[in-house]
């Protein structure tokens, strides 16, 4: 099959799976919702991000050193990869389930919580490599599939265990429930077989080409976390439920477009890199280009209709999400761009790049998010996590440019046919007597900060 059908068939299927999986996430996520106060969605925030934290500490990319390397299909590298996965699980359950009590302590929350979150992490290294390989074959149907059955029998546990015992300890056990399932389901998706089976040689190249990956993840951890690990500490718990739910909505474009990098960007480029650059960049740009127009379309429709959305779905609790929506979802456009770089680059065997920009990302966090927070308050914290990908773009388009596969001008023209849209669906809006999304976002602490003058 050639790259262009491969790419078009691989996006309809992750898109397609994805919408439906959304559909799924979104209808839990309003269901927990009106079970759950803001408070205990807030106490699970923090427990969730720990543990992300905690499982990204230690990424070496195993999933990517199958993909990339020319003998991940072999049993001796995959299963090499698999008793790796598998030792480093139980570690970092271990670790999790020891910090348990100074993370109490931290943030005010029980113990028990957090070592449930350590099996979690145990659970999860206990996953076959088919799910790997499968993304290597760009068996997306099937992995698609795969992941769509399991977000559903996840959203179904973690319901039922809000409605028959609404307490943190029961979700987060509905979660290991979850893990568990998908762990075992793995073994029967494909005719791959895992066998107890160690190199040295293989460990060592996978360390190797993973350092860069090891490196990325936490930096990217740090990115997508920092936000929530700093509001846990600065603001009430029900206003950080609230602000999560905000941010898991304006994640869903921003993980789709990841999704679509992650498994068909990466692993076409991967697979014609050997064609040459001019070939690969000619491959490469009406994909994107015609990517970017389907979620421009979308993005742009999304935020000029997500106060709505908010206010209609969720009760008055929760009505605060709806500026931080908005001013999220735009800034998610840049995590789109941002995303379709980073497995471009990857693709080539250029990960250093997303490295680099993650660092300058974290940074712009430490030093502008307390800034902002302190003058603008909980404003001026949303809006610079909104927009906070702005330096990581810099040096991923720095990084493409260097490698001849650079698209700023495909991305300025499709930025551009983003904000015409925002501004048709607007006025669209407007003059159907509905205001729009942006008449919520408090633009008055912008008047207090420069004393009136705005």
């Amino acid at each position: 099959m050639s790259f262009n059908r491969l790419a078009v068939s691989g996006v309809i299927w992750t898109t397609g799976t994805y919408a439906i999986s959304v559909l799924v996430r979104f209808g839990s996520n309003v269901v927990l919702s009106r079970l759950l106060n803001p408070q205990l969605l807030g106490m699970l925030l923090i427990v969730n991000t720990v543990r992300q934290g905690i499982d990204l500490s230690s990424d070496v990319g195993f999933a990517q050193n199958v993909i990339s390397n020319r003998n991940g299909d072999q049993p001796r590298f995959f299963n090499t990869v698999w008793v790796m996965q598998m030792v480093r699980g139980l570690i970092l359950g271990v670790v999790l389930f020891i910090f348990a009590t100074p993370f109490g302590l931290l943030y005010g929350l029980p113990q028990t919580a957090f070592q449930i979150s350590g099996a979690t992490l145990f659970v999860m290294g206990l996953a076959s490599t088919s799910i790997f390989i499968l993304h290597r074959n760009l068996a997306l149907a099937k992995l698609n599939l795969f992941d769509l059955a399991n977000d559903l029998i996840g959203a179904i546990i973690v319901v039922a265990a809000a409605v028959i015992s609404p307490t943190l300890e029961s979700l987060l056990f509905s979660v290991l429930v979850a893990q568990v399932i998908r762990s075992l389901l793995s073994y029967f998706i494909s005719d791959h077989i895992n066998s107890f089976m160690f190199s040295k040689d293989v460990a060592v190249q996978v360390v190797t080409f993973g350092r860069w990956i090891f490196l990325s993840s936490i930096l990217a951890f740090l990115c997508t976390s920092f936000d929530r690990l700093y509001l846990a500490k600065t603001v009430p718990l029900a206003i950080l439920g609230i602000y999560g739910l905000a941010r898991a909505l304006s994640d869903l474009p921003t993980m789709l477009a990841a999704r679509i990098g992650y498994s068909v960007v990466f692993p076409l480029v991967s697979s014609s890199a050997k064609t040459g650059e001019q070939a690969l960049r000619a491959q490469l740009s009406p994909m994107r280009r015609n990517l970017l127009a389907v979620i421009s379309v979308a993005m742009a429709g999304g935020i000029s209709i997500s106060d709505l959305v908010v206010t209609f779905i969720y009760d008055s609790r929760y009505h605060e999400a709806t500026w931080m929506l908005t001013l999220l979802l735009l800034g998610g456009w840049l995590s789109i761009l941002c995303s379709l770089s980073e497995y471009s680059l990857l693709g080539v065997g250029k990960p250093t790049y997303n490295v680099v920009g993650n660092g300058l990302k974290l940074v712009f966090y430490v030093t502008v998010l307390p800034l902002a927070f302190e003058k603008l308050a909980l404003f001026g914290a949303i809006v610079a996590i909104a927009f906070s990908d702005i330096a990581r773009y810099v040096v991923l388009n720095i990084g493409q440019r260097r490698e001849h596969i650079s698209f700023l001008r495909q991305d300025l023209a499709a930025t551009l046919f983003f904000a015409l849209l925002i501004g048709i669906f607007s006025a669209v809006r407007y003059g159907l007597g509905l205001g729009t999304a942006f008449d919520n976002v408090p633009i008055e602490k912008l008047s207090e900060l420069f004393g009136g003058s705005v």
